[in-house]
């Protein structure tokens, strides 16, 4: 890894789904959720406000709007970048879509989190003449102190899926039960906010088999599943020593070789040069939980 990439504050909470599961592929806890349609114009009026406070660049409407939990990781994002708050927020080049021209396909609910579920094209401000393919837009919502309050938002893929776009015409809307598109099971805990870091850094992450859980410093990276990919440290790196702990399960059942490696990687300017500064490779031998402290440069 040689430099960092900014990280649109839509791609964090914005995961595009390859494919859409059989009708009635869900979840455990996510089978609590309910269709719920009658709720679908007080979600459509949150999500509407807070795309508002969004394009005017209306802290005090974002916020009236956002799940505290929503804007409390949204800012530690941004201080972890060391962007100004709220500036960045309101400078990201991805736009809020509109909800014109789409078509409902219907909200689940479970009374204290939802999601109300679009079809069509979703517009993120790309670029003119680039072409805006048919997608499913899922908006996350949560009930809090008694109002509902705009979380994020999924995009799922759907290609060429031709059985797919055919249920839609005929409104056999089943492949909702699919855990692409339920509400969270619970309200989320409300992250601790971070403060400006010395060091930007990256933690990239080797799952192969793996449910991996990796904390640093006291704040939460991601918990990993089966999977490789790189994320944001939030509240960075400290001058000196930091600490990281990885909590490791083996999942089983995988094709491929099980494994578990971690990096992190730092830089004191975030557009420039980072190097590792911590990395774990324990082989075969995977303990259940991992700590250490390392070095910062």
């Amino acid at each position: 890894m040689n430099r960092f990439l900014f990280f649109s504050l839509f791609a964090s909470s914005l995961f595009v789904l390859g494919a859409v599961p059989e009708a009635g592929a869900q979840g455990g806890e996510a089978a609590k959720a309910r269709p719920d349609n009658g709720l679908r114009p007080t979600l459509e009026s949150v999500y509407l406000a807070w795309k508002k406070g969004m394009d005017a660049g209306n802290l005090a409407l974002w916020e009236e709007n956002t799940a505290f939990s929503r804007q409390i990781e949204t800012r530690n994002r941004i201080v972890s970048q060391k962007l100004p708050f709220p500036q960045a927020l309101f400078e990201d080049p991805v736009a809020a879509p509109s909800l014109g021209g789409l078509v409902s396909l219907g909200v689940l609910s479970t009374g204290e989190t939802a999601t109300s579920t679009y079809f069509g094209r979703a517009d993120f401000g790309t670029e003119p003449g680039m072409a805006i393919s048919d997608n499913l837009l899922v908006l996350h919502f949560l009930r809090e102190e008694g109002r509902w309050k705009f979380d994020t938002l999924r995009i799922v893929k759907i290609g060429q899926d031709a059985e797919l776009r055919l249920q839609i015409r005929n409104g056999d809307f089943s492949f909702l039960g699919g855990d692409e598109f339920q509400p969270a099971p619970a309200l989320p805990p409300v992250p601790q906010p971070v403060e400006a870091p010395a060091y930007v850094a990256e933690a990239w992450v080797d799952a192969t088999g793996y449910e991996v859980k990796v904390t640093v410093n006291g704040h939460l990276v991601g918990d990993f599943r089966n999977i490789k990919m790189t994320e944001l440290v939030m509240g960075g790196l400290r001058r000196g020593e930091n600490r990281v702990r990885i909590e490791s399960r083996l999942l089983g059942g995988g094709s491929s070789p099980a494994k578990v490696e971690v990096g992190i990687y730092a830089a004191e300017d975030p557009a420039g040069e980072a190097s590792r500064v911590f990395h774990f490779r324990p082989g075969a031998d995977v303990a259940a939980v991992h700590e250490e402290t390392f070095q910062s440069p």
